[in-house]
């Protein structure tokens, strides 16, 4: 019997580094959540880590063939929506609510409709972290965060907010621990999307 073939997709909290020389690099989160699937069921998955630091939505649409469709994935997981946001603020470049609604609109019907794969969809999400300057992008994410769930509970076979979640480990830990900037995360930041998402994973495969 093939595995099942997980596809991780998003931008660099996806990506974290990972080797793009290697097919089956993991890294963090991703990295994570392929250990606690691999230790539940040994065998059962195959893992690819296709994230690209700096992606926004129209990213992974403009490498959607190549990135998605090739990689004949029976599971998908999107993680995407951070920079949308950010570049409003860090390079005058924004993407509006209703931009980014519709490409993740297109993103999503495109991968049911091409691969026929299930689809997992994160929220983004914004920590305190312990410089204040990510504070001004709390109102947006917030509008960005809303659109991601009212697509992914029409499209998608999962949602996870990744938000609510974060911030509880946030209030907990040292915010070192959960993501120093407030969006890429740490060791402990890590676990905690590792956690949500190999249950959501794990959610669509009960025998």
């Amino acid at each position: 019997m093939s595995k099942i073939r997980v596809l991780f997709q998003g931008d660099s909290i996806t990506d974290a580094g990972r080797n793009r020389l290697s097919r089956h690099s993991l890294a963090g989160y991703a990295k994570k959540t392929a250990a606690i699937l691999e230790d539940k069921h040994p065998d059962k998955y195959d893992f690819f880590n296709r994230g690209v630091s700096g992606n926004r939505t129209k990213n992974l649409l403009a490498r959607y063939r190549r990135h998605f469709v090739r990689m004949r994935p029976n599971v998908v997981t999107v993680m995407i929506g951070i920079n949308d946001v950010w570049r409003k603020y860090d390079r005058n470049d924004p993407t509006s609510p209703e931009q980014y609604e519709a490409n993740l609109i297109k993103l999503l019907t495109g991968i049911k409709q091409d691969t026929g794969a299930k689809i997992v969809v994160m929220s983004p999400y914004l920590t305190s972290g312990t410089t204040g300057k990510w504070n001004v992008m709390r109102g947006d994410v917030d509008i960005f965060i809303n659109v991601c769930e009212k697509v992914a509970m029409q499209y998608a076979d999962k949602y996870i907010n990744t938000d609510g979640p974060m911030n509880e480990a946030n209030d907990v830990y040292p915010h070192e621990q959960i993501s120093a900037d407030g969006v890429h995360p740490a060791e402990k930041g890590q676990e905690v999307l590792a956690t949500l998402l190999s249950e959501a994973i794990d959610s669509l495969f009960i025998d």
